[in-house]
């Protein structure tokens, strides 16, 4: 929707009560809690190049793919200082947070990263379950996923329900990297994420989906004395993530079928 002439605090103020800020993301936006008659939004805001065309990214992704794992987007908003995009509040927590940032803020108790890789390892396999699936459907629209990481995730302690969020790099698929790296956290990201020249693709992507499952599963060590999952996922996971781009799986959508298979041995 056009708003006009109104810059973001008038346009929050006459829609609502903000009762959440979030300031602290490394990319610069920031984005609110409104509270309004009947509900809650989260209103994502951009005042700068590139980070609006990050938002209109998005926004085109999410006209494409629909998920019971996303939070609904409710429509976008023009402003005179910068560009929004408005979607349902979903409750939860993002498991990373910038007030517990690096190794020493995931090792905290109280971050939400650290209770999360603390919980049963079934809750865990649900979580990652849920990612693969969503990657599988994405995958299948023909996008590529960028900078996907715990910083994506939103869940729910008291409900163990997860959301996904952050689609704002996602793109249409295979690419070639014209930059020196991609967008995203190490801890997820393939060896060809960071070659300028690599073919970006669904290979890729099967790296990141096996980085997460170390990630959430042995606390993103590869030692399979810190896996806490069975003897077969650890060998379906660590084929994912193998350095050699020849030597994954072909695509989200095959990694996915072989997790279910050793999940249920």
């Amino acid at each position: 929707m056009d708003v006009g002439g109104a810059d973001i605090l008038s346009w929050l103020q006459s829609a609502g009560k903000v009762f959440r800020v979030f300031d602290g993301q490394d990319s610069g936006l920031v984005s609110y809690g409104l509270e309004v008659p009947g509900g809650k939004w989260f209103v994502k805001y951009a005042d700068r190049e590139p980070q609006i065309s990050h938002l209109r990214n998005a926004e085109a992704f999410n006209s494409v793919v629909k998920s019971k794992y996303m939070p609904r987007p409710l429509g976008s908003l023009n402003l005179a200082s910068g560009y929004a995009l408005v979607y349902e509040w979903v409750d939860g927590e993002v498991l990373y947070s910038p007030e517990f940032r690096g190794q020493s803020g995931r090792d905290n108790p109280l971050s939400p990263y650290y209770r999360f890789v603390h919980l049963p390892v079934r809750a865990i396999i649900d979580v990652l379950n849920a990612v693969y699936e969503l990657h599988a459907e994405i995958e299948s629209k023909g996008f590529v996923a960028v900078d996907f990481y715990d910083g994506c995730i939103i869940y729910d302690f008291s409900r163990h329900r997860v959301h996904f969020c952050d689609f704002d790099h996602y793109a249409k698929g295979p690419f070639v990297l014209a930059t020196d790296r991609l967008f995203g956290s190490s801890r997820f990201m393939a060896p060809e994420e960071s070659v300028r020249g690599s073919v970006i693709d669904h290979r890729t992507n099967v790296y990141t989906m096996g980085a997460a499952a170390f990630a959430f599963l042995a606390n993103a060590s590869r030692a399979r004395e810190h896996w806490r999952a069975t003897d077969q996922l650890f060998e379906v996971a660590g084929k994912a993530a193998s350095q050699d781009r020849g030597q994954r799986h072909e695509s989200i959508n095959q990694f996915y079928e072989e997790w279910k298979k050793a999940l249920d041995r």
